[in-house]
């Protein structure tokens, strides 16, 4: 019987047996057992399986104490059903390790009892069957290895056993598909248990002459076969290598072990034969030569083979040799250096070698009698380049082992240096010299460095390497080096921490953190102040971590370096404080404290505010709970944070708050556990009394927080992030158990606290006001808020929605999978699928009530799919007769979306297809639904190439997108009854081709979809009839035919990328299962897109062969990559094959060739990330190939090998980590490439030698260009410079890289130089940089231009690496300035090549430093010289235009330019500004250019200067009509310079130029068309010279500004008018509101609130910089109102800003009447009767629905907002008779309105039930937006009848009426989940009031 037979026989007979008096107590126990035993069988998720198991454990260990009173037969039953449970777990280890701890207490004083059912069990295994199932097999080997009664059973019985094992090994290795699956690898497990497990048992087999050894014979011979490579199976090949190396471990005799070893090898080496291994003989024949044979034994022999046998000496060799050096390192040696597809295996071997060499090193130095790495060895030379050519590797997992590898060496050198009595070691110095030379950007670098610090000292590496701390900090600016430096960094101060402690004894902390600062503390304030955010970032998270945990007394060093009050010095305070608070877990509470930490809380910078909130939220302790204070800064912060832009603010956001919720959970729990231990112990009485009521408070109102933002009112940043801190808050506060999480269950005693919050009245987290909130969250637009929604609901909610809701929400749902936006139509498939698991029976009954009687209702998921069947059958009836109608109201793609959600992503659906009662349905209906699926697909492709039907003849191409046009147009004008018309083709596609369009598109992606994840999850299910699949084998043809037809005629790239997706899931499916037909279906489909490959193709060359490519990546990549890969490797090298065609004579390019077909699949296939490492064995060849077809006469050939060699470039270099190509820290080194592809290099190299031999002079005026030359120049100047000396690898490319510097093509030149870099090792760029300058020509000799144009170029090259890595030495650099000054004539007029001159002066720019004065003397006249001739009235020296000259000319610009910044010197200044009023306008254009974008830092005088300069000048440039590109240069540099509030002059511009100018720049602002860049610029100009000029109370002038600041700020703008608007305000806006304020003036406090009201509109702008600059002007604002000094101001974040100018303008503003009428504007106008008249209306839906102008607008949000602020104002209205009459008119005008829309917005939400309808007002931001608005207006009305003598007559009811119609509405429409009741009160004035309150 099977177990759950077992199960029920035991549960009768407990029940029987519990009738007897003293038994039942104990039955009772055994039935609790078994119940959850059952539970645990019927289980389908792994999580709760364990569960189940692990509480039927407890139970178990409970009760096993009084089993005793059982007998035998009375205990029988439990047994059968335990040991049934547990045969029926061999594939779950860990299920089977906990039966076997019930099977040991079960056999406690009745062993044999139980040991003899065991037998019973493993005999019938074995009794009547010669081969062993995979099954059987997985048996016996979970038994030998986990069951010490099957293990005790199997070595009585190991004759028959092994007698099956050896028969089922021939049978498997006879039958091709058993010997490359999972029977073979089982098998092979097998023979390896019970060679470990029974070596005593096994070993007389193998080693004694008297023992009968056949069986065992063959188990070898097979074992040997499949090492050989018998089998594809890699892993059954690498675990047979370990079998037969236990089997070698059975010898009793070391020498006899050593001899079997020799045996094998030679097997490997010599060829097949006899071996003899043992008393052994074997035939023994060579299968394979993929050399993984010899990897396969030899890493099985250093994985277990035991020390005593490899370390013996071998008596067939010369004295002193062991199997370990002279046997296993030749093998060893010749695995590494193999070039297979095996290269994790390769490094694994070889870190192996050196662990087992490291364990014998004891008794190899008996052997040996000598040292193994002495000095100048071959084995340390060849050991050590082993791992330098290796160390950068991109095999995943390789750097693991040479490190491993690195470590072993370093420690066998150690033992043996003292062992030997060595003392110098100077293999540790060279070590260390070659990891210093090596580049900082080489990751691989830092690990041998912190490996290496234990043998050298801490001491010597900071003497020798004295840039280190530097290389380090660079390292954290690089995302990928930054564990690395952490790494370093944390060795070193452990090191350095473990030496001071060892010389002193007695030090303190504090004298410890003395020594620390002298090496460490500059180098980290640097770092954690520095403006470098990421910079910043990582050296908190590292570095800042190890210091604090290793020296704690450096806090008080490091808070005095982060006192400042900019933002980086508050991200480092921050930091800090976090770091102290983790170690002491207390936070500093003091006043100067709190009262900074409230400024990072509200920073404008997102970082600075999720360090702040994190040092809130966490605690060395989870059970510490929270202080008042940090609960008050909580509540403040967050609902200021809730819109943040950035994804990883809002995921650190909750993690954050999740950290608060566990602190506050745990703490309340742990108070309500010691109030339960002892209610009256001191201990209870000194428990916090306000831990409960702290936690269930703050838990309330983040979840009240949470849910009000949930509504369709909210953008999607507000509702992402809300929904994310409700799942904080559900996932922290409920008792659900979630089967998908490892950690973070609830704890035990969860229910208590939830218990005591409700009965407190809150945490009602499954209201109907939440489901109604989420519900509409279901209809969003965004799939990631509905995807979390309906997770939510799915995993917290109770398990059936209500039937009202559930019945509304379905009709919804309908509506919306046939809507023609995808959107919405995703929409509805996520409401199905929620639906689909969140109904019960009787909902089931009121959703079909047509099928009421049927069986299908038994399970949810069926009947659903059978509805969607239907519905889609209906579609595509529709679509047949009327596409153009059925595109608009019944498209198919909504109901496919929901067929895959319901189908694929419902978990108890694939549990229902495997239960008896419905495996018939289940077939009948997947099987109609892949056939309708097949039609739909061939009737939509039809319509594309005007062929319609499911068997109309279709070509196999895709139909070019004029046609698809042609053919929508035809089908169209058919449909309304039209006749097709000739006329003028449209530009625009429309309405009805769109939607035809997306109806196709979008459907045939979801086929791909649907098809692909339906096989993936149907497949592997077999129904209990037996193991064929669920579905017969010509569905799964017909889903093949289906796919092929989708790739081969759709070139939508969306359609073709969704498909692939499924096909690829398909392809998985298929080559993984075991039946032999399904796995050759994937084969068979590609031979044929092979042969259809290799002929022509009647399509035009698009899109890169359209998705054909996307058909073989698919197939190709569902092959398993842990296996061998047969199918890519015939694809790549038919591909390679075919692509080497050589052209026929006349081609039509019109049609794409085969050949480059081929090129774009093998792209196509390079690109794909699911093929990994694998396809790195081709890249020699195709490499070889992409090169010659750079030559081909063919366009398209060209073309394709373009696109082949960037995507190879990025596969074997990996991605690029800058923008910039010639960044050194991209690529490998040349060593590391070359290493790993050695061929490549010679393919390299001849390509270049060819090069430089057909570049000679040109011929009749042409050029010979090698077509592959630029390729190779650019692949070697990805890699990065090495460290090797002269004899590297790369050198070879040294002398044609130095001969290209001679090519007469300028971007040859260019990119030589560039690839020079890396070719020459970092270490000789001395020597190259002295050879280069030594070879320039002097005055009068010959050379070209060229050459010499080249060699400046490549001078520059190394000379710029160098500057950057600090590579060269003073003295060299010196040198090569003293030769480079001896050819000072090229920068002469004697050199009339003006490309040449400005290589040269770029050049001595690098070296500028180590030039004598004297040669700077006479550069700098040379330069001003040239410099003068070009003055306006300057006679020039040449009128004919040169080439160049404009480059020359700001070459020496620039080159003035850093002079006077690095020189400051009041002449060089001068000239500069001299330059900038009259020089020619390129030299003007290059100074301004160089202050914008000059990184040079420039003295206060130099900028000073500057700005004057451009101030005087700017009445001149403008009045002299300058071109509009130098006028936008111009005005930029003047605002850049006063970027800042202390860089600005004001007291150098007089006010008449200043009003001049103005004027100017408005007039042409206001009447001309600048252009949106010149606009931006002259409205900041505008707005900085109202500062300089102190125009801000000069009205006519405000005026015109503020209109056009207003014009620009309105979302409908330009984001570059928004932006400039934006900047106006922050570089004035605050100047003329403190003005205001000042003058008191009611035309400039117009002026002002109009501005404040901008900023207002501009902080909701969509664009992230526009907010960012608003938040400036408000912060600014808060300041100057507040009569605080301009240095202490802290720029805030836009929410916190939006709240100060709306306090600003409370506070000092109210008396103006504009304040409350720009207020009420913000408020939105929709008419609510309207939206919902419209509604109801049920319009035939458009395909796209209207933009939104600004979709990060909030209108509803932000009328929250307001309300508090201007129910404020309303009560200041008796003190302002201006105030009073416009709220007097407002009344008049909105009052009646307001009321009629109350009355019907009662009407509409007062039915009984929720309708459809309802359900979609839920989901509608319009008519949410309207009801906000309407309560906003109503309160505001209510409130000004109450408060105010206002009459309203018009109105026609009291206050009282009104306020009692307001409340009952809120009501109302608070129960349909429309009237959110939480309020936005941010009651806080500034920050020290914020302090003061806390």
């Amino acid at each position: 019987m099977g177990a759950a037979q077992e199960a029920q026989a035991c549960l009768a007979f407990y029940r029987g047996l519990g009738r007897r008096e003293p038994l039942q107590d104990l039955c009772r126990a055994v039935l609790a057992f078994l119940e959850k035993l059952e539970q645990f069988a019927g289980g389908s998720v792994k999580r709760c399986k364990d569960k189940n198991l692990e509480e039927a454990l407890l139970l178990f260990q409970e009760m096993s104490k009084g089993l005793w009173e059982l007998d035998d037969a009375d205990l029988l039953p439990l047994v059968h059903c335990v040991l049934a449970f547990q045969m029926e777990t061999t594939s779950s280890s860990s299920s089977f390790h906990k039966l076997e701890q019930i099977v040991t207490k079960l056999s406690e004083g009745r062993e044999s009892l139980v040991a003899e059912e065991v037998k019973k069990l493993m005999s019938s295994l074995t009794e009547y069957k010669q081969v062993l199932s995979p099954g059987d097999l997985q048996t016996v080997c979970m038994f030998i290895e986990d069951s010490s009664l099957g293990r005790h059973h199997w070595r009585l019985s190991l004759a028959p056993l092994l007698l099956r094992v050896a028969a089922t090994l021939n049978l498997v290795l006879r039958d091709p598909t058993a010997r490359s699956g999972e029977w073979s690898h089982i098998a092979v497990k097998t023979c390896l248990q019970l060679f470990q497990v029974m070596p005593k048992d096994v070993s007389p087999l193998v080693w004694s002459e008297a023992e009968n050894s056949g069986i065992l014979q063959s188990i070898l011979g097979s074992l040997l076969q499949v090492v050989m490579g018998q089998t594809t199976n890699k892993d059954a090949r690498l675990l047979a290598g370990t079998a037969v190396s236990m089997l070698v471990n059975t010898a009793a005799e070391p020498e006899r072990g050593a001899r079997a070893v020799l045996t094998l090898f030679q097997l490997v080496d010599q060829g097949p034969g006899e071996l003899r291994f043992g008393e052994l003989k074997v035939e023994a024949s060579v299968l394979s030569s993929d050399g993984l044979e010899r990897l396969v034994l030899t890493r099985g022999l250093l994985t277990c083979c035991k020390k005593e046998i490899l370390s013996c000496q071998l008596d067939s060799f010369p004295p002193q040799a062991c199997l370990l050096l002279d046997v296993l390192f030749p093998a060893v040696w010749a695995v590494s250096e193999e070039q297979k597809d095996y290269h994790y295996y390769r490094f694994q071997v070889f870190s192996l070698w050196l662990q087992r060499i490291l364990e014998c090193l004891p008794e190899i130095w008996k052997v040996t009698e000598s040292r193994l790495l002495a000095e100048n060895s071959e084995l340390l030379h060849r050991l050590s380049q082993f791992i330098w050519n290796n160390a950068e590797s991109p095999v995943e997992g390789a750097s693991e082992f040479i490190h491993s590898s690195f470590q072993h060496l370093l420690e066998i050198y150690r033992l043996e240096c003292r062992h030997f009595e060595d003392l110098e070691r100077p293999l540790y110095e060279q070590f260390l010299q070659r990891i210093i030379t090596m580049p900082w950007q080489v990751k691989a670098r830092y690990f041998p460095l912190c490996a290496i610090l234990p043998y050298v000292g801490t001491e010597k590496v900071l003497d020798t390497y004295k840039d280190l701390p530097q290389h380090l900090l660079n390292c954290l600016s690089t995302n990928h080096l930054c564990p690395a430096a952490s790494d370093v960094y944390k060795t070193m101060l452990q090191q350095q921490r473990k030496h001071w402690i060892e010389g002193e004894e007695h030090a303190t902390e504090e004298e410890l953190a003395q020594k620390w600062a002298l090496h460490w503390l500059p180098t980290l304030a640097r770092a954690l102040t520095s403006p470098i955010s990421f910079l910043q970032s990582n050296a908190s998270n590292y570095l800042l971590v190890w210091t604090l945990r290793l020296f704690p007394a450096s806090y008080a060093l490091l808070a005095e370096s982060c006192s400042g009050g900019d933002s980086a010095h508050l991200r480092a305070w921050v930091a800090l404080l976090n770091g102290r608070k983790i170690i002491t877990g207390a936070l500093p509470l003091d006043g100067e404290t709190l009262g900074r930490l409230c400024c990072c809380l509200h920073s404008r910078e997102e970082n600075i505010r999720l360090a702040a909130l994190a040092l809130l939220c966490c605690s060395p302790r989870t059970n510490q709970a929270l202080s008042e204070v940090e609960v008050h800064l909580l509540k403040e912060f967050l609902p200021l944070n809730l819109n943040c832009d950035s994804s990883s603010f809002r995921q650190l956001l909750q993690a954050a708050v999740k950290k608060a919720l566990v602190r506050l959970r745990d703490s309340a729990l742990a108070q309500l556990r010691s109030k339960m231990q002892s209610k009256a112990t001191e201990r209870s009485a000194r428990a916090d009394p306000g831990a409960h009521a702290q936690a269930v408070d703050f838990v309330e109102w983040l979840l009240q927080l949470s849910i009000s933002f949930l509504t369709p009112g909210s953008n999607y940043q507000r509702k992402k992030t809300a929904l994310l801190l409700l799942a904080a808050v559900l996932e922290t506060c409920t008792d659900t158990w979630s089967p998908a999480r490892k950690k973070g269950q609830p704890p035990q005693n969860m229910a208590a606290l939830l218990s005591w919050a409700r009965q407190k009245g809150c945490w009602d987290f499954f209201s109907r006001s939440n489901l109604l909130a989420l519900l509409s969250c279901l209809q969003d637009s965004t799939n990631e808020v509905r995807e979390l929604a309906s997770e939510l609901l799915i995993r917290y909610f109770p398990p059936a929605f209500p039937e009202p809701i559930a019945v509304a929400l379905f009709e919804r749902a309908q509506e919306a999978v046939s809507s023609p936006r995808v959107q919405e139509a995703e929409a509805g498939a996520v409401l199905m699928k929620t639906i689909l698991q969140k109904s019960d029976s009787s909902t089931l009954k009121r959703l079909f009530p047509e099928g009421k009687a049927a069986p299908t209702l038994q399970h949810r998921g069926l009947c659903f799919a059978q509805y969607l069947l239907r519905m889609l059958q209906a579609h595509y009836a529709m679509a047949c007769q009327d596409l153009l109608q059925a595109a608009s109201t019944n498209p198919m793609h909504g109901v496919m979306a929901a067929l895959r959600r319901c189908l694929l992503e419902v978990p108890e659906g694939a549990v229902s297809m495997l239960k008896g009662e419905h495996v018939q349905s289940w077939r009948e209906l997947l099987s109609s639904l892949v056939t309708l699926l097949g039609d739909i697909s061939a009737f939509l492709l039809g319509v594309l190439q005007s062929r319609q039907g499911p068997n109309a003849n279709q070509p196999a191409a895709a139909p070019s997108f004029a046609d698809m046009v042609n053919a929508i147009g035809s089908l169209i004008m058919l449909g309304k009854g039209l006749e097709q018309q000739d006329g003028e083709d449209s530009i625009l596609l429309s309405e009805e081709h769109n939607l035809i369009l997306t109806c196709c598109w979008v459907s045939v992606k979801e086929i791909g979809l649907l098809l692909g994840g339906l096989v993936e999850k149907i497949l592997p299910l077999a129904p209990p009839a037996g193991p064929e699949p669920l579905l017969p084998l010509t569905v799964f043809k017909m889903a093949a035919r289906v796919f092929q037809e989708v790739l081969l005629k759709c070139r939508h790239w969306g359609a073709v990328e969704g498909c692939s997706m499924g096909f690829t899931k398909f392809c998985t499916a298929l080559l993984n299962h075991p039946h032999a037909e399904l796995q050759a279906m994937p084969r068979t489909m590609l031979a044929q897109g092979l042969e259809l490959l290799s002929g022509p193709r009647s399509s035009s060359i698009t899109r890169r062969a359209a998705g054909f490519p996307m058909l073989f990546l698919c197939i190709v990549g569902g092959e398993d990559p842990s296996k061998a890969r047969p199918l890519l490797a015939h694809c790549i090298q038919t591909l390679l094959a075919l692509a080497n065609t050589p052209l026929p004579q006349n081609w039509d390019q019109t049609l794409d060739l085969p050949q480059v077909s081929a090129l774009h699949v093998l792209q196509t296939l390079v690109r794909g990330s699911g093929l990994g490492t694998a396809l790195l064995q081709y890249v020699t060849p195709m490499m070889a190939l992409l090169l010659k077809a750079l030559g081909s006469s063919s366009w398209a050939m060209r073309n394709a090998a373009i696109q082949l060699f960037s995507a190879l470039t990025a596969r074997v270099l990996g991605p690029k980590r800058s923008r910039d190509d010639s960044c050194a820290q991209d690529g490998v080194s040349p060593r590391a490439f070359f290493s790993r592809y050695p061929q490549l290099r010679e393919i390299l190299l001849g390509e270049l030698h060819s090069a430089l031999e057909t570049a000679g002079e040109p011929e009749g005026g042409r050029f010979h260009l090698c077509p592959s030359l630029h390729a190779i120049l650019t692949l070697l100047a990805k890699l990065q410079p090495g460290a090797d000396g002269l004899s590297s690898v790369s050198t070879c490319f040294l002398e044609p890289l130095l001969q290209l510097a001679g090519n007469p093509i300028y971007a040859v030149r260019v990119t030589a130089a560039k690839a020079l870099v890396p070719v020459v090792p970092t270490a000789d760029y001395g020597k190259i940089l002295l050879r280069l300058a030594g070879d320039l020509a002097k005055q009068g000799s010959v050379l070209s231009h060229n050459t010499l144009h080249g060699r400046l170029l490549q001078i520059r090259a190394l000379l710029a690496y160098a500057a950057d890595t600090n590579c060269l030495s003073a003295d060299a650099m010196l040198s090569v300035a003293h030769q480079m000054e001896g050819q000072f004539w090229l920068v002469t007029p004697a050199q009339q090549c003006l490309l040449i001159r400005s290589a040269y002066l770029q050049v001595i720019s690098l070296l500028v430093g180590s030039c004598s004065q004297g040669f700077a003397k006479r550069l700098r006249e040379v330069v001003s010289s040239e410099l003068d001739s070009l003055r306006p009235g300057r006679k020039a020296r040449s009128s004919e235009l040169q080439v160049g000259s404009a480059v020359f000319h700001q070459v020496i610009t620039h080159f003035l330019c850093k002079e006077a910044a690095s020189l400051a010197g009041a002449e060089r200044v001068g000239a500069l500004c001299l330059l900038l009023q009259g020089a020619d306008v390129d030299i003007q254009s290059a100074i301004l250019t160089w202050v914008i974008e000059g990184e040079e830092e420039r003295s206060k005088d130099l900028e000073k200067s500057l700005q004057l300069t451009l101030l005087e000048n700017l009445k001149s440039v403008l009045q002299g009509q300058r071109d509009k590109e130098f006028l936008k240069l111009y005005l930029e540099a003047l605002v850049h310079l006063c970027r800042n509030p202390s860089s600005q002059t004001q007291d150098v511009f007089l006010l008449g130029p200043a009003a001049a100018c103005v004027d100017v720049l408005l007039s042409m602002v206001e009447t001309e068309s600048p252009g949106p860049d010149l606009l931006f610029q002259a409205l900041c100009g505008i707005s900085l010279l109202f500062v300089l000029g102190a125009k801000l109370r000069d009205y006519p002038l405000l005026e015109r500004w503020c209109v056009m600041l207003e014009r620009g700020s309105r979302s409908s703008s330009s984001e570059v008018l928004r932006l400039a608007a934006a900047r106006s305000l922050k570089l004035a806006g605050a100047d003329v509101v403190q003005s205001a304020l000042e003058a008191s003036c009611p035309s400039l406090l117009s002026v002002a609130v109009r501005l404040m009201d901008t900023g207002i509109y501009l902080l909701h702008d969509e664009d992230q910089e526009v907010r960012r600059e608003a938040s400036v002007f408000a912060s600014l604002v808060q300041h100057k109102s507040g009569a605080q000094p301009p240095e202490s101001c802290v720029f805030i974040q836009g929410n916190r800003g939006l709240v100060c100018l709306l306090q600003v303008l409370l506070g000092k503003f109210w008396g103006c009447p504009d304040t409350f009428e720009f207020l009420l504007r913000h408020l939105p106008t929709l008419d609510l009767s309207n939206i919902l008249t419209e509604l109801e209306a049920n319009k035939a839906v458009s395909l796209y629905k209207e933009d939104e102008p600004n979709v990060f607008a909030e209108p509803a949000v932000l009328s929250r907002l307001l309300l508090p602020f201007l129910l404020q104002l309303l009560d200041r209205v008796p003190a302002s008779t201006r105030l009073c009459d416009f709220t007097q008119r407002w009344l008049k005008a909105t009052g009646p309105g307001v009321l009629r829309n109350l009355q019907h917005c009662k009407h509409w939400w007062r039915r009984e039930a929720i309708a459809p309808l309802q359900m979609k007002a839920l989901g509608c931001a319009k008519v949410h937006a309207a009801v906000t608005a309407l309560l906003v207006k109503a309160t505001l009305l209510a409130h000004t009848l109450e408060r105010t003598h206002i009459s309203a007559s018009e109105i026609h009811c009291t206050s009282q009426e009104l306020r009692s119609e307001l409340v009952l509405v809120q009501e109302l429409l608070a129960q349909h989940g429309m009237a959110p009741t939480f309020s936005l009160d941010y009651g806080i004035t500034d920050t020290k009031s914020s302090v003061r309150a806390l």
